[in-house]
């Protein structure tokens, strides 16, 4: 594969807390893997085996999972150090150095299907272009939140980033994953902080399709669908997700489960964990290491953290417990 993959995960996740205050975006655990794995896993298997991740100078768990993955999955995973959170536009010069070709950025909070990935490829080796823009549906609201496309066919006219509910006609908005040329880091630095005082990679991109255009081509492609993390609620319905679509059923041998417990699945429940008598689990509940469960509790749609307790004859639906 001649395209590395470069991950943007140095963000503090402000709008995730209070799961962040235990851990940062990149390292939120979806069915006990961090999602930042899995999006890397995903990439390794429509083809990139060579990645680029830019942390935090705090998150020092995450650095120690790249090494894992770089030791135990065969994989070329070299981390820089964003040293501020200065906005994307930041984290991606501080990678500048490293990036050796055209290149996949995504951040750490978007999960893709991976066939995505593959028509993402499938379409930069057909037609050459200077960027590849993946899309989704303009939403009421979407506007306010993220970058508005204008397109002909599958071409790429305009875009701009949050143009407002009030900015016209758009098309599809643009969602964090591109494919582009190397050339783009060349405009990193012309970058101004927006009104946030963040400097956001979007700028650099419009910069060099402004310089291009039209005598080269930029071209979207929707997702068929996709996740973004950014609360609690996203959580759950990702963990949602999962469940369905992916079919962890799971109960660890060395999970113990007390008499006149009832289970519904999809569940899934890790080694340690332990759930006292009457209790009803599930469905769709994910029970993490070593996590206690009281005596006639009943859980619907909820994730258990590791470690954590559900006190005696509580009832939850649709939350996260984080000790």
């Amino acid at each position: 594969m001649d395209l590395q993959a470069v991950i943007l995960a140095a963000g503090k996740g402000r709008r995730l807390k209070p799961i962040t205050l235990t851990h940062s975006k990149a390292m939120t655990p979806i069915l006990g893997v961090p999602i930042i794995q899995r999006i890397i896993e995903a990439l390794s298997g429509a083809g990139f085996q060579e990645f680029i991740v830019v942390r935090s100078p705090q998150d020092l768990a995450l650095e120690a999972l790249l090494k894992e993955l770089n030791e135990k999955r065969d994989l070329k995973i070299k981390i820089c150090i964003q040293a501020e959170p200065k906005g994307t536009a930041d984290a991606l010069l501080s990678a500048k150095n490293l990036i050796k070709s055209d290149f996949l950025l995504s951040s750490c909070d978007n999960l893709f299907p991976e066939n995505h990935f593959q028509k993402l490829i499938e379409q930069w080796r057909k037609e050459k272009p200077l960027a590849i823009f993946t899309l989704g549906e303009v939403k009421p609201g979407a506007l306010n939140q993220s970058a508005g496309v204008r397109l002909k066919g599958n071409q790429v006219i305009e875009f701009q980033e949050k143009p407002g509910e009030n900015s016209g006609q758009w098309e599809a908005i643009a969602k964090f994953l591109f494919l582009l040329k190397q050339e783009v880091v060349d405009y990193l630095e012309q970058v101004r902080e927006s009104r946030s005082g963040e400097k956001e990679v979007q700028e650099a991109i419009r910069m060099m399709l402004k310089k291009y255009l039209p005598q080269n081509k930029a071209i979207g492609i929707f997702a068929e669908h996709y996740f973004h993390l950014s609360s609690v609620q996203d959580l759950l319905e990702i963990y949602q997700h999962y469940f369905i679509h992916h079919k962890p059923f799971s109960i660890h041998p060395q999970a113990q489960i007390e008499p006149e417990v009832e289970i519904q699945e999809p569940v899934m429940i890790e080694p340690g964990a332990i759930i006292r008598k009457g209790s009803k689990i599930g469905p769709m509940v994910y029970i993490g290491k070593d996590a206690q469960i009281g005596r006639e509790v009943q859980l619907k749609r909820c994730i258990i953290y590791p470690k954590a307790k559900v006190p005696d004859k509580v009832e939850l639906k649709d939350q996260v417990v984080l000790k």
